[in-house]
């Protein structure tokens, strides 16, 4: 049996589109990964040894760029190329994890007659999954839907969780505090805001960091290309790109993070039970979903959960006092293995149902 895979632009749609490729691999399926070429997908897939195959595609901005009067072009040569793939790669069944990135595909699959089952993380569906949801054989959910559901969607929504990581299970903190040279008699801070980064947090982190790196060892993942020199030989903070198979012991070794609100973030956070400051990206770059996240996810552990509006990250000391609220809460699960491969397994087994029934 051959399954196809894709979802990309971002972690938070990689990692859990792999965790459910690895249960799909444990159970013996073949496996490709569709989405573009030179982006986190195609490094992600190649680490873990995923035939990949290119499809253009393009998302829609939210404010005016010329780069939208392209995107519909190139979303149409993205659904030749998947169309083209999926016929020559014979797949039983189309994965998607979701993002602008799955659109082309997902169609191409419809075009091929393959069956789709598609994932959301967040509290409705982001605009890639109401497209592909129609076409789509199978809707996977997070949670349960926030209010009456449209037609077109009963009867094919189920409520799995969301897929995590499967090496959040194993971590080893403390060989990543020897690698980095973190003293253990500091409490650890990590931040990190996806694979790009945040310009925003970032520069917030640096201009109060005096302050933070007196109570913390700051851990600070900046995204590709953001490492700022001055702070190279910094006492107490330790500046990284981004963490690949390093993340699930970063995890495990802080005792608080600061970081968005994405759906995937927020999951692993719950796992682990980790104090956490959030910072949901504004409505104005996005669809409000981190705002809807952090509310609720505020609401659900108001102990260990502050959240910063975007536009205050400029105040002084704001993500200073949002730590210090946070600082006599310790995490929970400390020693404790979280199971991370239940709503994975959940995902599988649909997409593999969908397969059989495709056969």
């Amino acid at each position: 049996m051959k399954i196809a895979i894709t979802g990309g632009a971002s972690a938070g749609h990689v990692v859990p589109a792999l965790a459910v490729a690895g249960q799909l691999r444990d159970r013996g399926a073949e496996l490709v990964f569709l989405g573009r070429e030179n982006t986190i997908e195609h490094d992600y897939a190649q680490r873990a040894g995923i035939p990949f195959r290119h499809v253009p595609s393009a998302g829609l901005r939210r404010h005016r760029s010329a780069s939208n009067l392209l995107m519909p072009f190139t979303v149409a040569r993205g659904i030749v190329a998947a169309f083209t793939a999926l016929r020559r790669d014979r797949p039983d069944a189309l994965f998607s994890k979701g993002s602008y990135v799955s659109v082309p595909v997902g169609i191409g699959a419809a075009l091929a007659r393959v069956p789709v089952v598609i994932h959301e993380s967040d509290h409705s569906l982001g605009l890639a999954n109401r497209i592909l949801g129609r076409l789509a054989t199978t809707i996977c959910l997070s949670v349960p839907a926030s209010g009456p559901m449209p037609r077109w969607m009963r009867g094919k929504t189920q409520v799995t969780g969301l897929p995590l990581r499967a090496d959040l299970s194993d971590a080893k903190p403390e060989g990543l505090r020897d690698r980095l040279g973190v003293p253990a008699d500091k409490r650890v801070l990590l931040v990190f805001c996806g694979s790009s980064g945040s310009q925003r947090i970032n520069s917030a982190i640096r201009t109060q960091l005096a302050a933070l790196s007196e109570r913390y060892s700051v851990l600070h993942v900046v995204g590709k290309g953001n490492l700022d020199p001055q702070f190279a030989d910094r006492p107490g903070y330790w500046q990284l790109e981004y963490l690949h198979d390093d993340m699930p012991h970063a995890l495990a070794l802080a005792d608080l993070v600061i970081g968005r609100a994405g759906a995937t973030t927020l999951a692993e956070l719950d796992a682990l039970e980790l104090p956490a400051v959030l910072v949901p990206l504004p409505a104005s770059v996005s669809r409000g979903d981190q705002l809807d996240n952090a509310r609720a996810y505020a609401a659900q552990h108001p102990e260990r959960c502050r959240v910063v509006a975007d536009e205050q990250l400029t105040d002084t000391g704001v993500l200073v006092q949002a730590c210090a609220a946070l600082s006599a809460v310790p995490r929970g699960g400390q020693g404790a293995r979280p199971r991370s491969e239940a709503a994975a397994e959940r995902v599988a087994d649909l997409v593999l149902q969908a397969a059989d029934q495709h056969r």
